[in-house]
Formats: structure tokens, sequence, C-alpha cells
């Protein structure tokens, strides 16, 4: 635990100081690459690696640029809005259901991206229907979000064994969500408002206590109080049952009384994807070969469901699947729109209650304090 936090706080310092120089023109960039943040580093450390290379047979080094900081103003933001394909890095890789997920962005450049399959194929992808039927985006890994679960707080109530079962009535007020009330896990209420609607997104809200970084459910999830009991903790925030990335739900050793839970329908996937110029693919095959079959090499890289990587190497339990919306239910609707649409409607529905039970001194406090983002 100890070394996972260090990490976290040597990521978050990496961004911290000022810039050095002004970026160059995105036109002018090789790739333009953001990361999970658990990972950023080593992905770094291997795009550095095939550039170094690429420079030592006498090619141009790679021109990238890759934001440290888990959260931050990026200079390349307004690229969403771009017109010209010339204008394009030759690689965008990001996280999550962002800006180049906008349904404007994605028709204008339909036609510029191709798809890149490796060799070895996860079958997870395969059986989540992640592989891109019109073969432009390539969703080269994925965060999977599933239950944590304190037993010690659930007092005897059965643990939830699927997204339809965690939205029962006797899990309100129980259930800790990813996120800090702004930057939330987009997959989560894509999944469940794909399956239940907005009812299920009301449900979801309701039953939520607050939110946390990924990083601070792995410390609340099973300590006591300072009075040794599981129940009356110190942080409103805290519950019974914990959302978050497999990579912090895995990667940590659990207390007894914690325990991992992956979705009987599948974790909720939040992609990890690129987007590879056609006209750049022959020239740039090094760097794509990093960022699917190297992405698999790497261990950590391993609990974010790397495309390429063959069952045999995984460390995920043999139960785990991946739920995936769907690519239907992607172009049928600007899911850019939607991821925001959700998060709005999240944040005001959780509100509403943290209020209503406010006043009628149920809690002390607001339990949606800001606490970073999700982590994914």
């Amino acid at each position: 635990m100890t070394q996972l936090l260090s990490f976290m706080a040597d990521i978050a310092r990496e961004g911290a100081g000022p810039a050095t120089s002004f970026p160059p023109p995105a036109r002018e960039l090789d790739l333009l690459l953001y990361a999970p943040c658990p990972v950023k580093l080593v992905m770094k450390d291997a795009v550095d690696r095939v550039s170094a290379d690429m420079a030592a047979r006498g090619l141009p080094p790679l021109a990238m640029h890759v934001p440290m900081g888990c959260t931050s103003v990026e200079p390349y933001d307004p690229l969403r809005f771009e017109t010209d394909e010339a204008a394009l890095p030759g690689v965008i890789a990001s996280i999550g259901f962002g800006d180049f997920w906008q349904r404007g962005f994605a028709e204008r450049f339909a036609e510029t991206f191709e798809a890149v399959r490796p060799q070895t194929v996860s079958p997870l992808h395969e059986q989540a229907g992640m592989l891109d039927p019109r073969g432009i985006y390539t969703i080269y890994g994925c965060t999977p979000y599933l239950f944590v679960v304190d037993l010690a707080r659930l007092d005897n109530v059965p643990p939830p064994r699927t997204w339809a079962e965690l939205l029962e009535p006797r899990y309100s007020g129980r259930i800790t969500m990813c996120g800090d009330g702004d930057d939330m896990a987009d997959a989560v209420l894509m999944s469940v408002y794909k399956d239940f609607g907005l009812e299920g997104i009301k449900r979801l809200a309701e039953s939520c206590r607050g939110f946390m970084h990924s990083s601070t459910m792995t410390k609340a999830a099973g300590a006591k109080s300072a009075g040794g009991s599981a129940s009356g903790d110190k942080d409103s925030r805290a519950g019974a049952i914990y959302i978050m990335p497999a990579f912090f739900a895995c990667s940590t050793r659990q207390p007894d009384s914690v325990r991992v839970i992956w979705p009987e329908d599948g974790a909720a996937a939040s992609p990890l994807y690129f987007l590879a110029k056609k006209s750049e693919k022959q020239r740039l095959a090094p760097l794509l070969e990093c960022l699917t079959t190297g992405f698999a090499a790497i261990p950590s890289a391993a609990w974010f469901a790397p495309l390429a990587l063959d069952a045999a190497r995984s460390p995920l339990p043999p139960e785990a699947s991946l739920k995936w919306v769907g690519w239907d239910f992607i172009r049928s609707r600007d899911i850019n729109a939607l991821r925001d649409q959700l998060n709005a409607e999240f944040r005001t529905l959780h509100r509403a209650r943290v209020a209503a039970l406010q006043a009628n001194g149920q809690t002390k406090g607001p339990a949606n304090g800001q606490a970073g983002a999700c982590g994914s």
C-alpha cells in the first residue's frame, strides 16, 4: 500500500511544475498520449525506448506529448474542433469516452484513421465485442470497474453479484463511487444507463454515499474507526461497497473482511484507445506495436485488460469478463455528449439526496467533497 501511494504522489509531482516551453503544433506530433495514471510513466518509458531505437537506426525520433499530471488543462484540448486531418498528430491515444468520441470529430475523420489488430487478441475483448467493426478505433485496453465489498459494513446483507443487484434498495446509502463528483467513472454510468435507463441512474445516485479517489478507497475498505468499530467511520464517504478500477482493487492486499467481486455480467469497461492515421501506419509501426503488444508486456498493465494479452498470461480471475456498451450503442448517438449528460444528472440527483439527508439530520456534512480524479 505504501508503495502504491508513493507512486501516485510521484505522478502528481511530475505534473506540478510550470511548463518550460510552448508545445509544438499538433500536426508536428507523432503521438499525443493520455494514459491512465498508474501506468503513465511506464508507458512513457516504453515509447521513449521506441524513439531511441528509431534514432539509433538513423530515423527521426518520435515527436510526442505525454502530459504527466493526473489532471491538468491541456494545450491540445481544442483539437477536438479541428477540421483539417493534416493538422492532427499521427497517433492520438486517450482514455474514457472523452473528446475524441464526439460525434462531429468521429464523423469528420472516419476515413482518416485505421485500427490496428495485433497477432494475439485477448478473448476478453472478443467476447465483449470491443473490436471496432468499422476498423477506426483501436481499443488497446480498458479500465474494468468492479465491486470491492467490506463485509463487516454490510451487516450480513449478501454482497451484490451483478449490476442489477447493485441497484436494489437494500444497498441504499452503502455505495461509494470512484470519482470526485465532477470526474466519475463514465463507463459505469454508461452501462447502467444502457441497461436500466435514467431510472437506473437515479437508483444508483440515491444509493451513493459519496465519492473517493481509488487510492483512498483501498485504505477505506476494511478500515476501522478510531473507536475500533467497522461502522461509524470518520470519513462520511466510506461505504460498504466500492466501485473502483481493477488495478486498485486487485493490486493491493485487502483485509480479511474485504472481498473483490467481479460482476457476473462483466466489469464496466472504460476504453483505453488510440486513433492512428492510415497514412502514418507504416512509418509509425514500431510505435503502434508498442501501444498494443508492448502495452500487454507491462506487468502492471495486466489489470487494464490489454488487447494483446493472451489468457495464459493474464492475472485476472477465471470468472473475469468485460461489460462493453457496444458499438451500435456508441454510434447511434453522440456518446461524448451522453457521458456529460449522465455525469450532470448523477451529480444533481446525488446532491439532492445529500441535501435531503442533511435537512433530516441524518448526515453531518456533504459526502461529495473533492477527492481528485477517478484514477482511470
